[in-house]
């Protein structure tokens, strides 16, 4: 049921951005909206696959590794586009995720 909620809405998107003559010229949101059904796609793709391992655990993290590292690569592109203003709300936070994150996957290396 869930995925054919998941390929109703991702068709509905695919029709949006095939209606549009360039990519860059899509409905604001609506390559975001895109972005994020797409994610929840391979999430629950994952858990239902995940099920089916012996390491759920093992298996879910490497997943959520692939996605954090694809999100972070989205952010750094808007970074370097300057899209991200110092004050947009969560930034702070971010950074303070980020810097615990590279801490720990530095102890983690050792």
């Amino acid at each position: 049921m869930v995925r054919t909620h998941i390929k109703e809405v991702r068709t509905a998107l695919n029709a949006l951005e095939k209606g549009a003559d360039r990519a860059d010229r899509l409905p604001e949101g609506v390559r975001d909206l895109s972005r994020a059904v797409d994610g929840v796609r391979r999430s629950v793709w994952a858990v239902l696959e995940a099920q089916h391992t012996r390491d759920y655990a093992s298996f879910l993290s490497r997943v959520r590794v692939r996605r954090a590292t694809e999100v972070c690569e989205e952010v750094l592109a808007d970074l370097s586009a300057e899209a991200v203003p110092r004050t947009t709300p969560g930034a702070e936070i971010f950074r303070g995720t980020l810097r615990e994150l590279a801490h720990r996957c530095k102890r983690a290396s050792q």
